[in-house]
C-alpha cells in the first residue's frame, strides 16, 4: 500500500513575498496608518556648470551641534584651499541667497532613519541651481541609522533642484537620542567621537569633492532597500510621540536663554508660557538637548529624560574639536 504524502508544498519565493506584503498591509490597515513605499532609483551623472569654484554654502541643520561642527571644518579646509565659505544655519538662511554661490553642500542629523522633516521641505522648496555641484553629508549617533539612504534622499532634492551631485559622506558621533540612562552599549562605543580618524575622513571627503569638481565629474548614487528604509514610512515620529507622556518647561529652572526656541524647527516650544504644543511637534528632542538649565522637562513611557548637556557634564564628557579651529574663523 502506498503511503500518503502529507508533507505540505514549499512556498515560493514569490508567495513569500506576497504573504510578507498582504500581512504588512494587514497591520497598517489595523493601525489606520497608511501604508507608502521608500524613494529608489538611480540617479544619473549630471554636466556641472562649474569646475572652479569660488564661493560655498555649507548650509546645515544641527541639533546637538555635530552636523554644524563638521560643516564648519569642511568650510576651514575650503578657505585653506582658497575658496570662500559661508556656513548658515537652515533654519535661519533665506533661499534667495543660494543663487550666489557655485558650490552647495548640506548637512543633517540622520532621525527615524531619514533626514528630518524640516530638511526635506527647505530643499523641495530649493530655488533652481542648474549645474551646480552639491553634496550631501550627514551626522549619526549609530552604525544602523540608515545613513546612506538618508544621504540618497538629501541629493535626490538637490537633483530635482537641478544640482550635479558630487559627492556624499556619512561621520559618526555620540549618539544624542535621550534615554534614561544615556547607557545603552551603542552609547558607551562612541562616547569618544568624533575624534582624529573622525576629522581626518571630513577632510579627505572635501578634498575629494574639490578633485571631482576639478575633473567636471558627477557621481552616480543609488538608494538601497532594507529594513530600516522600509521603516521610515511608517509614522515613526507619531509612535514616538505618544510615548512621551508629558513634555512642558520648568519656570523655576528656566533661565530665558531662549535655546530651546531656537532649536525647534517648528516653533512648538514657548518657555515663557511654559508650554509646548505637542501637535507641532516633531519629536526632535532639540529642546531638551539644548537646554543649558535641564529646564525642559519630558517623561518617556513616564521616565524621566534629560538632555544632552546634563549627559555630557555627568559622564565628564569633552568633545574633541579639530586644530582647524583654531586657525580659521568664519
Amino acid at each position: 500500500m502506498n503511503s500518503q504524502n502529507t508533507e505540505r508544498p514549499r512556498k515560493s519565493s514569490m508567495d513569500t513575498r506576497r504573504d510578507f506584503i498582504k500581512k504588512s498591509v494587514m497591520v497598517c490597515a489595523a493601525l489606520s496608518l497608511p501604508l507608502t513605499f521608500a524613494e529608489s532609483g538611480r540617479a544619473l551623472p549630471r554636466e556641472l556648470k562649474i569646475r572652479n569654484p569660488k564661493r560655498a554654502l555649507i548650509l546645515c541643520y544641527s541639533q546637538t551641534g555635530f552636523t554644524s561642527r563638521y560643516g564648519k571644518l569642511i568650510a576651514c579646509i575650503l578657505k585653506e584651499k582658497g575658496i570662500t565659505a559661508d556656513l548658515a544655519d537652515m533654519r535661519k538662511y533665506d533661499k534667495k541667497h543660494i543663487s550666489d554661490y557655485d558650490l552647495i553642500l548640506v548637512g543633517s542629523p540622520v532621525f527615524y532613519y531619514d533626514i528630518p522633516p524640516n530638511v526635506s521641505g527647505f530643499l523641495t522648496a530649493m530655488p533652481k541651481i542648474s549645474g551646480i555641484p552639491v553634496a550631501s553629508f550627514v551626522s549619526y549617533g549609530g552604525p544602523e541609522g540608515n545613513q546612506y539612504n538618508a544621504l540618497c534622499h538629501m541629493l535626490r532634492l538637490l537633483n530635482d533642484a537641478g544640482g550635479a551631485a558630487v559627492g556624499m559622506a556619512a561621520f559618526r558621533s555620540i549618539p544624542s537620542y535621550p534615554t534614561p540612562n544615556w547607557d545603552s552599549a551603542n552609547q558607551r562605543a562612541g562616547e569618544h567621537l568624533p575624534d582624529a580618524s573622525t576629522y581626518r575622513q571630513v577632510r579627505s571627503f572635501t578634498e575629494q569633492l574639490i578633485e571631482r569638481i576639478s575633473r567636471g565629474e558627477s557621481i552616480i548614487y543609488e538608494s538601497e532597500i532594507t529594513v530600516r528604509e522600509i521603516l521610515r514610512t511608517l509614522p515613526l515620529i507619531w509612535f514616538n510621540k505618544k510615548a512621551i507622556t508629558k513634555h512642558t518647561v520648568d519656570g523655576e529652572k528656566c533661565i530665558g536663554c531662549q535655546a530651546c526656541v531656537k532649536q525647534c524647527p517648528v516653533g512648538a516650544i514657548h518657555p515663557e508660557k511654559q508650554f509646548v504644543d505637542r501637535d507641532r511637534c516633531v519629536a526632535c528632542f532639540g529642546c531638551l538637548n539644548n537646554c543649558p538649565a535641564d529646564a525642559v522637562v519630558m517623561e518617556y513611557t513616564g521616565k524621566r529624560l534629560y538632555g544632552f548637556p546634563e549627559y555630557l557634564k555627568r559622564r565628564k564628557i569633552t568633545i574633541l574639536e579639530p586644530a582647524e579651529f583654531q586657525s580659521y574663523r568664519l
